[in-house]
């Protein structure tokens, strides 16, 4: 008895992870794919990830640009400035400010730059082809993967306290309720916007590549990123607003 379960569990595990590297691989259980087969796939590939590039840039350049400025510009004013009250303003700000750019800097994105790889494969031979087709469905998928990490819940919340926090830094540690109110709301809106402003082409994408392999061509994705990223911020005495396109 104690042999069957043994043999029972270990057949679940297979066709478990079985069922995983399918939904994984596109062309998992299917024969051997023709050259031009390989070849009409990666030029979809490459079209969609072309497409990617420029709305990514936009939105992740527009940001951190955003990001930077505020921090720069506010520790500048915390710096000149005499009043305790505003130096205080502008110096939480400035700190509240770089933390936009931390998911930035360390969390990959990699729609800005999956075409350029993918450009960069040899494909001379069917076997140079084969290994690009593989590496430009794993880049499309990790685009993919990246869009639906960054608006997952957990970003809400995260963005949600982080400016909460400064702004009850700015309210009860140094006694600036109004602006600290200021500050969280306004804080809170900005991160809204990064989220719901950045591309999501790649999931649609790689949903199509999944079901149909690309057949349907290199048309437009069919959910465009936004051409504009927008941002408020508050600065010593007030608020800025900017914007990328």
């Amino acid at each position: 008895m104690m042999h069957r379960t043994k043999l029972a569990l270990l057949v679940a595990s297979t066709i478990s992870l079985a069922a995983v590297s399918a939904r994984a691989d596109p062309s998992a259980g299917l024969p051997p794919r023709s050259d031009a087969e390989v070849a009409r796939r990666i030029a979809f590939l490459q079209a969609r990830l072309d497409r990617g590039t420029a709305p990514a840039n936009r939105w992740w350049y527009g940001w951190y640009t955003g990001w930077t400025a505020l921090t720069v510009g506010q520790g500048a004013v915390a710096v000149a400035i005499t009043d305790p009250g505003l130096r205080a303003d502008a110096a939480v700000g400035a700190v509240g400010s770089s933390l936009g750019l931390i998911p930035l800097s360390f969390v990959p994105f990699p729609a800005r730059h999956a075409a350029a790889d993918l450009r960069a494969m040899p494909d001379a031979t069917p076997d140079e082809r084969r290994k690009k087709l593989a590496r430009g469905e794993r880049l499309l998928r990790e685009s993919a993967e990246s869009e639906v990490l960054r608006r997952k819940w957990f970003n809400h919340v995260l963005s949600g306290t982080v400016s909460t926090g400064v702004g009850l830094v700015l309210a009860l540690g140094y006694g600036r309720p109004v602006t600290g109110a200021l500050s969280a709301t306004i804080g809170i809106a900005l991160s809204e916007a990064q989220i719901f402003t950045m591309p999501t082409a790649a999931i649609d994408d790689w949903e199509e590549y999944r079901r149909s392999g690309g057949t349907a061509g290199a048309g437009r994705p069919r959910r465009p990123a936004p051409g504009f990223s927008w941002y408020v911020a508050p600065l010593a005495g007030g608020a800025v607003v900017g914007g990328a396109f």
